[in-house]
């Protein structure tokens, strides 16, 4: 997906701040600079990573990733707006203890909704599970989030939202569903083509609602 966003924009790649298996680029909509990168996975190489491109003068953010549905009303490709992260990883604790919530900016996810549904997308609004144990997601943790109305589990967002609101800086975040998990067992659906063009969609989306803003 960095491949394709880079491609359609004509991004260009940037020297003051690389990583040889994760570039970063910029790209010019409208008039203004965007920069795309892709992140390592989990919560602590994703911190890590955004709190230097906050050094350097970030200030809008948006995650675009993938997560497992945990609802039934969920199926893969269908795009999530998160509201909030529930924390269920290290990281985040070392910026805020555990009872402080993490959610995403107002303003943002709600320019990301109206973008999205300009485009015939309507899009589930609510909060996802971030874990940094992939292993350990178990059937009463499934059942514990998903009664709860959680929509979705992932791996960074909880601790992306963390050093955004350390840092003083808006962030946002949308996932395409990549995956089920249900009480039947999982489902993964990765290489669906429904996936990639819910990301497709979700990406050129949030470069617009970031061209505007």
């Amino acid at each position: 997906m960095f491949e394709y966003v880079k491609e359609i924009l004509n991004g260009k790649p940037v020297d003051w701040l690389y990583y040889e298996s994760q570039p970063i680029c910029i790209v010019i909509v409208d008039n203004k600079e965007i920069g795309v990168f892709r992140a390592w996975i989990g919560a602590p190489a994703a911190a890590a990573m955004l709190e230097e491109l906050v050094s350097c003068g970030a200030k809008i953010i948006f995650e675009v990733g993938v997560a497992g549905g945990l609802q039934s009303s969920l199926n893969p490709g269908d795009i999530v707006v998160v509201t909030e992260a529930i924390r269920d990883e290290g990281t985040s604790s070392h910026y805020f203890s555990h009872d402080v919530r993490l959610e995403s900016s107002l303003r943002l996810r709600s320019l990301l909704i109206q973008q999205l549904t300009l485009e015939g997308i309507k899009p589930q609004v609510g909060p996802v599970w971030t874990t940094d144990g992939v292993y350990r997601e178990t059937r009463g943790k499934f059942l514990k989030f998903s009664n709860q109305g959680v929509l979705a589990a992932n791996m960074e967002t909880s601790a992306l939202f963390a050093v955004a609101k350390y840092r003083n800086v808006e962030i946002a975040s949308a996932q395409v569903i990549s995956d089920i998990l249900s009480k039947e067992g999982w489902l993964p659906a990765f290489e669906d083509e429904k996936v990639s063009k819910g990301l497709q969609t979700l990406l050129k989306s949030t470069v617009k609602v970031l061209a505007a803003v």
